[in-house]
């Protein structure tokens, strides 16, 4: 995944990270901010995935209260789910980054907005660009739920 594949979120052209994530040794998360945030989550290796409305390597936007922790747990999970199909390990979004690698783009939160806010505006974004949530996401932000027609 490269930044121009996160043009879908106008509000911000650029994030303010891009890693890989499933590379980096256990210690080398220090990159990652221990601050709020929502993310988003795409393979490697030029794989595109087919949406409604166009092809993007994009397969999952997340939110946490501290993006270094959620990061250390989604690589632990998936690096699991590479070699286990277990209950805990069988969710898409780590299927997904097993199978296709994972490159982690992260938006810090600005101000007092809260982090679920900003996963479900990187959503709806992104369905609006191509049709449909990433495939990873089984639902949109708790709480929040865009009106239809609007």
């Amino acid at each position: 995944m490269r930044t121009f594949h996160l043009r879908f979120f106008v509000d911000r052209p650029y994030p303010d990270g891009l890693e890989e994530l499933l590379e980096a040794e256990e210690d080398e998360l220090l990159w990652a901010p221990a601050a709020s945030g929502a993310y988003v989550i795409g393979a490697g290796q030029g794989t595109m995935f087919t949406y409604p409305w166009g092809q993007s390597p994009i397969f999952w936007i997340g939110e946490s209260r501290d993006l270094r922790k959620s990061f250390a747990e989604y690589r632990r999970l998936t690096r699991l789910s590479m070699d286990d199909r277990a209950e805990t390990t069988w969710w898409p979004q780590y299927q997904y980054g097993a199978s296709y690698g994972a490159t982690v783009a992260w938006y810090a939160v600005v101000g007092a907005q809260f982090p679920n806010r900003l996963q479900y505006d990187l959503m709806a974004a992104f369905y609006g660009l191509y049709g449909s949530m990433p495939l990873g996401n089984l639902h949109w932000p708790s709480g929040l739920r865009p009106v239809h027609g609007e």
